[in-house]
C-alpha cells in the first residue's frame, strides 16, 4: 500500500492505483474528485487519530509519500511519529520539499510566506530523520516549484546508499555557510531597489505596466516592493480564477481575467511568476502582445 500525505486530488496515486493498494490523505474537498476517480481518500489532516485510523483500518503502507507538504505541516515532532507508525519495518518515506540551495542561488525569497514554515538541505533532512531512526538512502534535485529535493529514507538498512546522497552532502558542505548566506542578504535587497528602478524609470515615460499572475509568492513581492495601484495597473489570471475580482492583498491593484489585456493596452507586461517566464513569454507573444516584459528575479531585467 502506498500512503499519500496532502494527496490533493489523487493524481500522484492515479499512477499507482492498478499496481497497488493507494490512499490518500488530504483536508481539502478537491480529495472528493480523487473518490470519484476511485482513489481512497481520508478528507483529514495527517496526524495521530488518522495514523491510527490506517493502521487499524487499512494496515501499515510500504511507501509513504508527502510532496511539497512535509516541510508545511507545524508539529513536526508529531508528524515524524505518525510516519513512523504508519510504515513497515522496511518500508520508505519519499518527501519532496523546495530546496535551500536552490532559493539562495536563484533569490527566490519571493516563496517565503505563511504556509512555507521550514526550507530544507539534505544535510538538515539527514540530521532531522536520524532523530525517528530513518536512514537517507537516495535523493536527487528536480525541477518542481523552481528546484525541489527529492528524498527516499528507510528505517531499514537494506536500502544501499547511493552516490548521489554522498555528492550532495558534499556540496551543501561548500555552499551553506555564513558568508553565502550574507550575500544572499545583499542580493536581495539589490533586487528591491533595481527593481523600483526599472519600474519608476518606465512610470516616468509614460508607459504603462500590467502585472501576470497573482501567486502567493507574487504577493511577498508586492508587499516587499512596496508596489501599488499607481505603478501595476492590474495583475492578469488566467479565466475561471477564484482570485478574479479580487485585490493584491494590501493594495488596489485589481485581478483580472487575462482576455482584459486589450483594455490596457499594456507597454510592459511584470511577470510576477517569473519562475515560468518562457511559457509566459510565448503564450503572450502567440496571442498577439508586442510590447516588452519585466523579468523581477534573479536579476531584474526587461525582456524583448
Amino acid at each position: 500500500m502506498i500512503v499519500d500525505i496532502g494527496s490533493n486530488d489523487g493524481n500522484l496515486l492515479s499512477n499507482f492505483k492498478k499496481q497497488c493498494r493507494v490512499l490518500g490523505v488530504t483536508p481539502e474537498n478537491v480529495g472528493k474528485i480523487a473518490i470519484k476517480k476511485g482513489i481512497p481518500t481520508l478528507l483529514n489532516y495527517f496526524d495521530k487519530k488518522i495514523a491510527n485510523k490506517i493502521v487499524s483500518k487499512y494496515g501499515k503502507a510500504k511507501i509513504v509519500t508527502a510532496t511539497n507538504v512535509f516541510a508545511h505541516i507545524d508539529k513536526l515532532n508529531n508528524l515524524m511519529k505518525d510516519i513512523k507508525k504508519v510504515l513497515v519495518k522496511d518500508g520508505i518515506f519519499i518527501s519532496e520539499s523546495h530546496y535551500f540551495i536552490k532559493i539562495l542561488k536563484t533569490l527566490q525569497y519571493d516563496t517565503v510566506y505563511h504556509e512555507h514554515m521550514r526550507y530544507y538541505s539534505l544535510t538538515t533532512l539527514s540530521k532531522l530523520f536520524k532523530l525517528y531512526g530513518l536512514r537517507i538512502f537516495h535523493a536527487r534535485e528536480i525541477d518542481t516549484h523552481g528546484g525541489s529535493i527529492r528524498v527516499y529514507a528507510s528505517f531499514s538498512k537494506k536500502f544501499k546508499i547511493t552516490n548521489n546522497v554522498k555528492k550532495i552532502l558534499n556540496k551543501e558542505a561548500y555552499e551553506l555557510n555564513n558568508k553565502k548566506l550574507e550575500v544572499f542578504k545583499k542580493k536581495i535587497i539589490n533586487t528591491k531597489i533595481e527593481n523600483l528602478k526599472i519600474l519608476s524609470e518606465i512610470i516616468k515615460k509614460g508607459k504603462t505596466i500590467v502585472a501576470v499572475g497573482a501567486p502567493t509568492r507574487g504577493s511577498t513581492l508586492v508587499s516587499y516592493f512596496g508596489l501599488d495601484e499607481n505603478m501595476i495597473q492590474a495583475v492578469l489570471e488566467v479565466k475561471n480564477s477564484k482570485k478574479i475580482g479580487n485585490y493584491m492583498p494590501g493594495t488596489k491593484i485589481p485581478v483580472i481575467e487575462e482576455s482584459n489585456i486589450k483594455k490596457f493596452k499594456p507597454d510592459y507586461l511584470y511577470l510576477l511568476s517569473w519562475h515560468i517566464k518562457d511559457q509566459l513569454i510565448k503564450i503572450f507573444k502567440k496571442n498577439g502582445f508586442k510590447g516588452k516584459f519585466i523579468v523581477p528575479l534573479p536579476f531584474p531585467k526587461i525582456l524583448d
